[in-house]
C-alpha cells in the first residue's frame, strides 16, 4: 500500500501553489499577480481582489489548466 507523509504533502502543496502563482504572473495581467494561493490536497484556493470580470474569468480559467489542480475554490471579488 501506498502512504505519503505529512512532509510530502507539505512539500507537494508548496510546489503546486508556486507553480500556480508562475501560471498566473506569466500572463502579464497586473491584477493577477496579487492573487493569494493556498493549496491543500489539490485543493487551490484563490484569494484577493480584481478589476473586472474578465480578470476573475481569466484567473479562474489559468488555474484550472495547471497540473494537480484538482479542486479550485473561487474567493476573488471584482471591485
Amino acid at each position: 500500500m501506498f502512504t505519503i507523509d505529512q512532509d510530502t504533502t507539505t512539500t507537494l502543496d508548496r510546489d503546486l501553489e508556486r507553480r500556480v502563482q508562475n501560471y498566473l504572473y506569466g500572463r502579464q495581467v497586473l491584477g493577477l499577480r496579487r492573487i493569494e494561493v493556498e493549496a491543500s490536497g489539490g485543493t487551490v484556493t484563490l484569494r484577493g481582489r480584481v478589476r473586472s470580470y474578465y480578470e476573475k474569468q481569466l484567473c479562474i480559467h489559468c488555474c484550472r489548466r495547471v497540473a494537480g489542480v484538482i479542486e479550485l475554490v473561487d474567493q476573488v471579488v471584482v471591485v
